[in-house]
Formats: C-alpha cells, sequence, structure tokens
C-alpha cells in the first residue's frame, strides 16, 4: 500500500507588508489572554495555494476559503501539523 506524503509546515513563512494597527488600546493589549501551545492542543492548517498561507482552526475552513477566494474545491497543498487530519 502506498505512503500518503502530506505538506510539511514550513519553519518559516513568507512574510508580508504589516498595517499598524489602530484601534487596539494599550490596555487591550495588556489584558491579552494568549498562552503557549503545542501541535497536539492546537490545530492549524494552512491554505498552500497560490502562495497564499491564510491559517484557519479547521480543515473545513480552509475548504470554505479555497471555495470562495481560489475557486477551487483542490484538497492538496494544506500544510498542518495534525497527523490525524
Amino acid at each position: 500500500m502506498a505512503q500518503t506524503v502530506h505538506p510539511k509546515l514550513p519553519s518559516v513563512l513568507p512574510s508580508a507588508p504589516a498595517l499598524q494597527d489602530m484601534n487596539t488600546t494599550a490596555e487591550q493589549v495588556n489584558a491579552g489572554h494568549a498562552r503557549v501551545t503545542n501541535p497536539t492542543q492546537t490545530p492549524i492548517f494552512i491554505c498552500g495555494l497560490q502562495d497564499c498561507y491564510r491559517l484557519f482552526r479547521t480543515r473545513d475552513g480552509v475548504m470554505a476559503h479555497r471555495k470562495r477566494e481560489h475557486d477551487s474545491e483542490d484538497d492538496e497543498d494544506i500544510i498542518t501539523w495534525k497527523t490525524n487530519e
């Protein structure tokens, strides 16, 4: 039986120009609730079509994005660190 090869999560994604946040206040930044996570706790799916690299929480989310933004239902080139998806 042939083994499926999944795309690997790149160590560095292409850079893009940063936009200045004109809405977030200092209080909102200081009240952040961020935490460190790992691949077993946080699913991540990245659209690898046409150098898009948008991030999604679910495979369904990236597929809806592809249909809407790329006019494609291709399920290849989804970059993920989830092994059971």
